[in-house]
Parts: structure tokens; sequence; C-alpha cells
């Protein structure tokens, strides 16, 4: 289907609709979460009832610091795993972010229930946390593994978004923050809803930069966020979004007189004006090692439109969605004399998706589809790159990535009683891919169109404990399907070793995923969580950015447990603690055996997951609102299997990363003005200790910190 149809299709859906849902009760429930007391309405706790294995983070609790984007929101939560390059600008990688030990190809990122996963360029679809900000969101959903089949082709988890919405009171809020290293920042919203009329808006947006504390680790970014509604008579609501972000960041530099981990040198810096550190390696030919001066800048447009509609007794929803965006890579290679510049036009995907809810006696009846067609639109060469005039090199090739996911969903939340609830699910998923380049700039390379479809089962049992205490069990097929950089690059390969693995089969994943959990809330004086999980995922894709291959291996299991407790204390102290326990074991993966040193040939773990990880905290609250917080984190020692920041090193050796304790302060005091509290100043010390860390092997973490800022609400 053209594009032009799949628009007049989901405009004819959105015209043929009629009228949503009304607004629900504002009965709010009192609850601890971290150090801060929250409240939620019922209709927030009956989405937590719906999705028992989800957690709510408000911009209450949300970690200080460099940057205020997602990485940074979800530092403190057990069973969340943050590796920074560098706290601020230097997010755009698989693992940055990892769930229950799952990067960012299992994880879903949605705002408002809209895929913000992207392809990228040369086949990645990678999560550039640091282009997704925070200022107009109202809440952030955490959803740790899967329990029902809404959410699609992912094993990891899902991270929702849910924007601010406008109200009959004009909404403003802003918020200004500086720190260490150049960092300062501002942000704003704005939002309302004239006198309750049919009309509702809301703007927000803001400006970053920091010069970082990694050697050309310089950061940038703008953005701006505009959404529009419209209440029909019919109760209906039309509703469109649009999001313009503008990121400029330098690559960093290797900033290390030796790569090699046993030199002397390793350690020691070549620009003594930075800690010595890893750097980028770059991919999609712009000469692997970037030096001072390199970076990248990157334009996006993400739009949708959409209609909720209450049908007979239940609630309809549908929504269009288009994302634009390109990017410019600059690389001088100094000690080569070449520039490496190029433009990617790396995302000109859209998709749609509709849902259909109902409740029928003892059952709530859920329907849905979704469709994503991921595609890009190809790179070419600036005339100042060295390759642009070479005889028979193009100037231009076509897209990289061209896939469509296609899934249809059925499920059933069935009140067994008033208490037990069961949900079984089905889930349909079909991927069709075609690896590019489509520009045949190589043409020698291996190239194989792939079709990858199954049926996934789920089944969840949730016992209500209390008003908002819980208790539950779900068991689901774990399928999941390639994702557009795993087939790039396992069929479109040009060296002789990577060839062996393009030729065998690339499976999709499947196995079983087994999770509970306990939820339990006293009064919102006392919170208590327990979390444990099993996961048995056979043909484990495995992607080697080292290499450049992905393949299958055969086998990976892994499971842990979380536990979790918040208690509000007399004289008002508030503290809080979870603990992490999570292991890993896999089998059958070849790569390991060709390509890692002999004597680290016994490693049968995935890299760079720590067994135990704490956080806890304990914070005073006086009479005035003001606020005083202090924050441990512990993660422990971990192996990872390390290339001395050298691409295509087939001499890998498993290194341990030390484990590490930090220490943070922060605080806030309100400044009443004109008798109401609009006012908020806010400062952070972090790293007290001056630890010398690594939250990403390789790669220094940030030394002690200091900042604050204003926040402004009216």
């Amino acid at each position: 289907m053209t594009r032009l149809g799949l628009l007049i299709s989901a405009l004819i859906l959105v015209s043929g609709m009629a009228a949503a849902a009304g607004e629900g009760s504002e009965k709010r429930i009192p609850e601890l979460f971290l150090l801060q007391e929250l409240e939620i309405t019922e209709r927030e706790l009956q989405s937590n009832i719906d999705t028992p294995n989800m957690t709510v983070i408000k911009p209450e609790v949300l970690l200080q610091g460099l940057g205020t984007t997602l990485d940074g929101a979800l530092k403190r939560l057990p069973g969340v795993d943050v590796q920074r390059l560098q706290e601020v600008g230097g997010a755009l990688d698989d693992d940055s972010i990892r769930i229950r030990g799952f990067g960012a190809r299992r994880i879903l990122v949605t705002i408002d229930g809209r895929p913000l996963n992207t392809p990228g360029t040369a086949g990645g679809h990678f999560i550039d946390w640091t282009t997704i900000p925070l200022n107009n969101i109202e809440r952030i959903e955490l959803i740790k593994g899967v329990s029902d089949p809404r959410y699609g082709n992912t094993l990891g988890g899902v991270i929702n978004l849910v924007t601010k919405k406008p109200t009959p009171r004009p909404q403003v809020e802003v918020q200004t923050g500086l720190a260490r290293f150049d960092t300062a920042s501002v942000n704003f919203f704005h939002g309302w809803r004239p006198g309750a009329g049919p009309l509702e808006y809301s703007v927000s947006g803001g400006y970053a930069s920091s010069d970082g504390y990694l050697d050309n680790g310089r950061f940038r970014i703008k953005n701006l966020n505009l959404y529009a509604g419209l209440h029909v008579p019919w109760q209906g609501k039309l509703f469109g979004n649009v999001q313009l972000l503008s990121l400029t960041r330098g690559f960093l530099v290797n900033n290390r007189l030796s790569k090699d981990y046993d030199s002397p040198l390793y350690d020691s810096p070549r620009n003594p004006q930075f800690p010595a550190s890893d750097g980028d390696i770059m991919y999609g030919g712009m000469g692997a090692y970037p030096e001072p001066g390199s970076f990248w800048t990157r334009e996006r447009v993400i739009f949708d439109v959409g209609y909720e509609q209450k049908l007979l007794e239940g609630l309809f929803q549908a929504r269009f969605w288009k994302n634009y965006g390109q990017r410019e890579a600059f690389n001088t290679r100094a000690a080569l004399s070449r520039v490496f510049h190029k433009k990617f036009f790396d995302d000109d995907s859209h998709g749609f998706d509709g849902r259909y809810r109902h409740p029928w006696g003892r059952h709530t009846l859920t329907l849905g589809v979704d469709y994503c067609r991921f595609l890009d639109r190809g790179d070419k060469l600036f005339p100042d790159d060295f390759r642009y005039s070479r005889p028979g090199f193009p100037r231009q090739n076509a897209n990289y990535v061209n896939s469509r996911v296609l899934g249809v969903y059925l499920m059933d939340d069935l009140k067994l009683t008033d208490r037990l609830i069961l949900t079984p699910g089905l889930r349909y998923s079909r991927m069709e891919a075609s690896p590019g380049p489509a520009g045949r700039a190589a043409p020698d390379l291996i190239q194989r169109d792939l079709t990858q479809e199954g049926v996934s089962p789920s089944l969840k049992l949730t016992y209500l404990l209390g008003e908002d205490s819980l208790a539950y069990l779900s068991v689901a097929r774990a399928l999941r399907l390639a994702t557009p950089p795993e087939y790039f690059w396992h069929f479109t390969q040009d060296s002789d070793f990577a060839e062996v693995f393009s030729r065998l089969p690339l499976k999709k994943e499947d196995g079983l995923l087994l999770q509970g959990g306990v939820k339990y809330n006293w009064r919102g004086k006392t919170m208590l969580g327990v979390s444990p999980y099993f996961y048995y995922i056979n043909d484990f894709i495995h992607f080697d950015l080292i290499n450049f291959v992905s393949y299958n291996i055969d086998r990976a299991v892994l499971y842990g447990i979380e536990l979790e407790a918040a208690h509000k204390l007399p004289w008002g102290f508030t503290v809080f603690a979870n603990y992490t326990f999570q292991k890993s074991r896999t089998s059958g993966d070849p790569l390991v055996d060709r390509l890692v040193a002999p004597q680290d040939r016994g490693f049968k773990e995935i890299p760079a997951l720590p067994a135990h990880k704490i956080n806890a905290g304990i914070q005073y609250k006086g009479k005035y609102k003001e606020k005083i917080a202090l924050y441990l984190s512990f993660v422990s020692d971990q192996k990872v299997i390390y290339n001395n920041n050298t691409l295509f090193n087939t001499d890998l050796r498993v290194r341990r990363q030390p484990a590490y304790v930090t220490l943070d302060l922060e605080g806030s005091v309100p400044i009443r003005w004109r008798g109401r509290e609009h006012l908020e100043l806010y400062g952070f010390l972090h790293n007290l200790t001056d630890a010398r860390y690594q939250e990403r092997f390789g790669y220094r973490a940030a030394p002690f910190t200091v900042g604050g800022g204003l926040k402004l609400k009216y």
C-alpha cells in the first residue's frame, strides 16, 4: 500500500468513528515510591491492575543531574541497568539502558502508546536516549517483561511516556538549571483547555548544552512539542502531536596513550585535560575512529494523528504516525589526511494502530492491530568527503532498511471473583524484511529477503490483596522476530568470517517467559514489592558490533529477583531501598569459540550484567516542604567481552569491571509568592566521594558534580 493510501485509509477510519470515553473519577489514593509521597487516581490504579508488572515514575522522583533525559530517570530502579558512555550526550547505544539484561533491541519505547524506536542508518534502530526529552511528560510507565499481547516484538520490556494533558486552568511550568562542565538547560510547558470547551492545546520545549567530561563530548539539543485536541459533541476526541528536535554532539575521542588493556600506558590520557577513556566507534563508512572536532547533527520530526471514541459500552482508539529524520556526520582523520562527511536520511518510517476495548459481563475484551513500516532513504556524500570523486564510488545510496511488521492480538480480562482476574491473550506477528543497500555500493554483498511469523499465547493471573495491593503470575511464549539491525548485519556482509554466519539461517527467538510479583501498599506509609522472573530463550539473537555480524546463540537463560521497600518514619523522615539479583547463562555460541582468546572461552554469560545492585536513600521533609535526601548506589562487579576499543578485533578478552559505590545528595526548597508555592529552588551534589568508576567498561563516569536550578509552576 502506498503512503498516500495509508494516509487516506487512516483519515477514513478517523472520520468514521464517534466519541471518547468520559473523564474518570478523581478520587486519589496515597502511596510511596522511592522517597516521595504521591497520589494516584482511580484511573491510574486501574491501569496498575491491568498491567501489574508496571512501575509508574512521576517527575517528582526524577534524578536531578547533568541531563534531564530518559536514561537518568530510570537509574535508581530495580531491574534496570543504566550503562552510559557519558552521563550527558553519550547514550546512543544498544546497551545504555537494560531491563532485566535486555538492551534496546528488546525494549519498546512509546509516547502515549505511539512507538518511538526507529530504524536508523545502515540497519540500526538504536534508541538515542538523549533525544527523548521529558519536559512534557506527566509520568513514565516502565513495564518489565511481557505479560499480555498488547506489546509486540519485545522481551525486555516497555517504556511508555505519558504526556501532560491540558486542564481548564491554564498551566505554565518553567525549569532552568546549571551544573559543572558548562552544563545548562531550560525547559517549559504550557497547556490549556479554555473553559473546559471543545479545544485544548499544549506547547513545550527545551534547550540543553554541556561540554561533557570526556574528550570531544560536547552536546547541544533543542526540542519543541506541539499538541492540539478537539472534543467533538458525541463524546469523541480527535488529536494530533508534532515533535521537532535538533541535536549536535561530538563523537567521543579515544584518550589513551595505549589501547592495550595490559599496557602501563592504558590509563594515561593523551589529552591531560580529560580523563583516560575509550572513544566512540563510528559506523556507516565514517572512518571507524573519530578525532577531535568530529561531530554529528541530527534533525527529527515525528507526527501522529489519532481519534478515540466511546462505542457502545467500550472504547475505540486509532492512530496514524509518521517519522522523518536525517543526520550529518563529520570526521576528520588527520592522521590519514582525509575528511569523512556524509548525510544520512535515516528515518522515513510510518505506521498505524487501532484498539477496541469492550466490557461484557465479567469479561473485558480487547482486540487490536498494529502495523509498522521501518524505512530509511539511504545516505549521500558531501563534496568535501575524500571519496566524492573516486571513480565508481556512488555519491548516494538508496535505503538500507526496509521492513514491514504486522501484529494482531486479542485478550480478555476475566473477573473470576471480585479479587481474582484471569487474563488470557493471543498475538500473531509477521515481519517481512529486505536488507540493503539498495544503491548496491558493494554488489558482491550477500543479500537475502527474510520473512518470519508466529503466534504467541500468554496467560496472567492477578489477585487483588486490597485497594492498591496485588499479587500476580504470568507465563508467555518468548517469541521475538528479528529486527532491522539484526537482519541487515546477518545477510549483508563483506568479510570472509562474517560470510560464514550470513550463510546460516537467522532464526526467530522462541522460548518461555515466566514472572510474578507482589505489590503491597499500606495506607500510603509503607510500600513493599517482590518480583521474581525466569526467561528461557532458544535461538537468542546476538548482535556483535565489533565484527559486524548477527547470528543465533542456541540458548540463553536469564533469571533473577527484585526486592523494594519504602517507609515513612516519624519526624519527617522517609527511607527506601531496593535490591536486584540477576544471572544469565548461554550455550552454543559459535562466535565465542572463534573470537574470544582461548583462555576465556569458558565464558558462558550475557556480558556486562552485574549480579547484585542496591539503591537506598533517606529523606527529610520539613514543615515548609523543604527536602534534603541522601542516596546510595552499589553495583557489583561484572564481566565484559572487551575489544580494546578496536574494530574487527578477533582476539577478544573477558575483563572484569570493578564494583562501585556512589553517594548523591539532593535537596529543594519551595519559595512562597503571593501566598502560593509557585517557585522551587533545587540543588544536587553527585558522586560525593569522587569515586573513580565506570557505568560502561572503558568509559570514565562523571566525577564529583554540583548543580542546581529553579522551577516555576503556575
